[in-house]
């Protein structure tokens, strides 16, 4: 059998096994579908809200109806100063035409959002969150340029103020974590990191200091277009 020969049927292979889904010894198949959170669901204390996406995915068997699908995604940065990214979801097992809901809740994903450009795949592990692991960082004075030219120096160690479009006043913090991961973060009056939060968006920033709050929510719970976006995983 030639290499072309054996890349192709390998390819083929893996093509099936993608749409058919894995087969259990009892003959059943078990897919995650990334789905909306459920109004009975409660997300767990400390996740963050990243944004909403509205996906639009062709269906080669149907090009007359695409399949569609809207979910959250959330987040918290963790002890090491990394972001986690987290969808609800639902596992369900399929046996005979007869759909069996084994658990749900927020799965773990790979997120990128980078402009126009957005990514999701579901990450390994396949289970729910259970407890939301935040971290708070160590407060250390930014070296270089500020990204915002609102901000304002308090005096304190990382620690800076800026009015917003309301006339509140916004605390942020530049917190480091080990091995020097450090960024801009929400912060507590006292300038101390907000639990978990998530780094400052250069969007949402700007919309909060020239628009205000009630702008910055808007901005967040606008679903975001987007297509080919694979929901639903063999497992």
């Amino acid at each position: 059998m030639s290499k072309r020969t054996f890349l192709i049927i390998t390819i083929i292979t893996f093509v099936v096994l993608f749409f058919t889904g894995c087969v259990k010894d009892d003959g059943s198949k078990t897919y995650i579908t990334l789905m909306s959170v459920p109004m009975e669901a409660t997300v767990p204390n400390g996740l963050h809200l990243d944004c909403i996406l509205s996906i639009t995915n062709a269906d080669p068997n149907a090009p007359e109806t695409p399949m569609t699908a809207q979910f959250a995604i959330f987040g918290f940065t963790n002890t090491q100063g990394e972001v986690e990214y987290y969808a609800y979801g639902e596992k369900k097992s399929v046996l005979n035409d007869q759909t069996h809901l084994q658990e749900e809740g927020f799965y773990p994903i790979n997120f990128v959002k980078d402009g126009q450009n957005i990514s999701v795949s579901l990450k390994e592990g396949n289970s729910p969150l259970a407890k939301v692991n935040p971290g708070t960082g160590t407060p250390e004075n930014y070296q270089g340029e500020l990204p915002f030219s609102f901000y304002t120096p308090t005096g304190q160690t990382g620690m800076y103020t800026f009015t917003d479009a309301s006339g509140n006043i916004v605390y942020r913090v530049y917190a480091a974590f080990s091995g020097g991961t450090g960024n801009f973060f929400p912060a507590n009056a006292d300038g101390t990191m907000v639990s978990g939060s998530l780094p400052i968006n250069k969007t949402t920033e700007t919309t909060l200091q020239s628009q205000g709050f009630d702008a910055v929510t808007n901005l967040l719970t606008t679903p975001i277009s987007c297509k080919e976006i694979q929901f639903i995983y063999a497992v």
